[in-house]
């Protein structure tokens, strides 16, 4: 089903996505923005469907998931962040307070930092969406786009950044997600590597003719 059909089945999430839309729209982050959303919510729901969870809670977690990244000056990790502010877009939107617990959950096992392990099947849908933002030559791209455009990193900061906040050593949690992701997960760590030995190669070849050379 896409979205306009979740729609109309269930108001609270047409009114929830229209809540978190214009956050998104007036905080306007640089890389963790409302179309990295809407992608992450179309993932959500073609794995969610796949593995017959409860879309509802879908499709809040995952529209819900980075809300605390609209925060940076909380101090606080994004997910503890995002937990906090989640409850009042649910309210508003007329989810129950049963509802609200099983997003929060949700927002609190997002991706593989979160501070909880995902125990449900909607929450490790979006823990599998979450970690599947970097697999493949496109995930490679956004996270070039993240770490230089949000965090203003050179190309040496990304070679040298530890690759396991990239591509954390977990694994995808459900059938659906492995099925969607494994393949482009491991084209992307081997990206990596190549990365980091062309990168080093460049620079002691340049070295070799320009000695005090620091690729940066």
């Amino acid at each position: 089903m896409n979205l306009t059909g979740y729609f109309s089945t269930c108001p609270e999430l047409k009114t929830l996505y229209e809540l978190v839309e214009q956050e998104y729209i007036t905080k306007n982050p640089v890389h963790h923005n409302w179309t990295h959303a809407q992608r992450d919510l179309a993932k959500a729901i073609y794995l969610g469907e796949e593995e017959k969870a409860n879309m509802k809670i879908v499709i809040a977690g995952i529209l819900l998931h980075d809300i605390g990244r609209l925060y940076p000056d909380s101090g606080k990790e994004h997910y503890m962040k995002g937990a906090e502010v989640a409850p009042d877009f649910l309210r508003d939107a007329g989810f129950t307070d049963k509802e609200i617990e099983a997003v929060v959950h949700c927002v609190k096992s997002n991706g593989p930092r979160g501070t909880e392990e995902p125990e449900t099947l909607e929450a490790r849908i979006c823990y599998d969406v979450d970690f599947s933002c970097s697999a493949g030559y496109v995930g490679i791209a956004r996270a070039f786009h993240h770490f230089m455009g949000e965090e203003d990193m050179s190309v040496r900061e990304m070679v040298e950044f530890p690759k396991e906040r990239i591509i954390p050593q977990k694994h995808l949690s459900t059938e659906a997600g492995k099925r969607f992701a494994e393949e482009s997960l491991r084209r992307a760590g081997e990206f990596w590597k190549a990365l980091e030995r062309e990168f080093h190669e460049e620079e002691r070849l340049i070295g070799e003719i320009v000695p005090d050379y620091k690729a940066d």
